[in-house]
């Protein structure tokens, strides 16, 4: 009986370590798709737990484009925030009012076809970068150097790769 208990134990032991070895190798998958960005997503993904509990990429794109959606409906609200208090500046406002619908459109459209089509939750994850991009030339135009417009379509940029390169790992029928 006590051989049976410690081969029971051993077993699930052994299972309970490939299921953690499973969920790291998930995002450090996405990540190394990341390219240039692949420490920067390490960095951003293995403290989460939502990602670690990830047991799928559908699960891990699904946490990953819900990041991007929160971050890009903040993003909107500071935006709208900027632009009352920036009435002169068309860019501000179109980065918020339009541009930024745009991104909060893009990850809630992924998100709503993740289940059943991942070639387009896949596009319009990527599609979500268009928003910050724009919005970026936009600034340049009227030379507006704000570091927290900045950074902010520099998080939206690199939430909008990772969830293309979470959404892509979903097999494609």
């Amino acid at each position: 009986m006590n051989a049976s208990k410690s081969l029971l134990f051993t077993l699930s032991l052994i299972l309970l370590s490939h299921a953690a070895t499973s969920s790291i190798n998930l995002y450090e998958s996405v990540c190394k798709d990341a390219g240039e960005d692949s420490e920067k997503c390490l960095v951003f993904l293995k403290d989460d737990p939502k990602i670690l509990a990830a047991r799928s990429y559908k699960k891990l794109a699904k946490v990953i484009l819900e990041m991007g959606l929160k971050k890009g409906v903040e993003g909107q609200n500071f935006l709208k925030e900027l632009a009352k208090s920036n009435p002169n500046s068309k860019a501000i406002a179109q980065c918020a009012n339009e541009l930024y619908d745009g991104v909060v459109g893009s990850f809630k459209s992924s998100l709503g076809e993740l289940e059943q089509d991942a070639l387009t939750a896949s596009y319009d994850a990527k599609v979500a970068s268009d928003g910050p991009t724009t919005c970026d030339r936009a600034l340049a135009a009227e030379n507006i150097n704000n570091p927290s417009i900045a950074n902010l379509n520099k998080d939206v940029l690199f939430l909008s790769s990772l969830s293309f390169f979470a959404v892509s790992k979903l097999p494609v029928p």
